[in-house]
């Protein structure tokens, strides 16, 4: 093998390697997964009912990790997926505010379980930033404040 021949099949190996390198790192889910939750709606489904998530105002989700997020049409089936199979990883819980273009962590998160709700899956819980928003939301008249841990603690499944 000639010097030029053998540099020439050097570089080219040398832009493959680059190149492919390069690739990996725009394969999906390669970043690690901050911020707030990712979800299309009108297009991701809900993991624990299978629904498609189109109404802002009632989504969750959880993130396990970096790497993997798990998204829900309604409060009530998070924390029914949560109870039935939780994840390996402890996850970070979020809630869409029922008022407001929002995430928040749903473990501080306060809650209202009424019957004006009217939620995808009929658990009729919205979330609020406080406790004051959520018992002055017209609504929640008729409703039950209750908390992350409440809810975990008495949700039944309905999916």
């Amino acid at each position: 093998m000639t010097r030029r021949k053998f540099l020439t099949l050097s570089a080219g190996s040398a832009a493959v390697v680059v190149a492919g390198g390069g690739s990996y790192l725009l394969l999906p889910g390669s970043e690690p997964l901050t911020g707030d939750p990712r979800v299309k709606y009108g297009e991701d489904s809900c993991t624990h009912c299978t629904m498609v998530i189109s109404d802002d105002r009632f989504a969750a989700a959880w993130r396990e990790g970096t790497k993997r997020e798990r998204y829900f049409d309604d409060v009530g089936c998070m924390v029914a997926s949560f109870k039935a199979k939780p994840p390996a990883e402890t996850p970070v819980f979020f809630v869409r505010a029922f008022a407001a273009d929002a995430w928040l962590n749903a473990e501080t998160a306060a809650y209202m379980v009424a019957p004006g709700i009217k939620s995808p899956m009929s658990y009729d819980i919205a979330a609020f930033a406080s406790n004051a928003e959520a018992t002055t939301n017209s609504h929640t008249r008729d409703g039950q404040p209750q908390t992350w841990e409440g809810l975990l603690a008495s949700l039944k499944d309905r999916g």
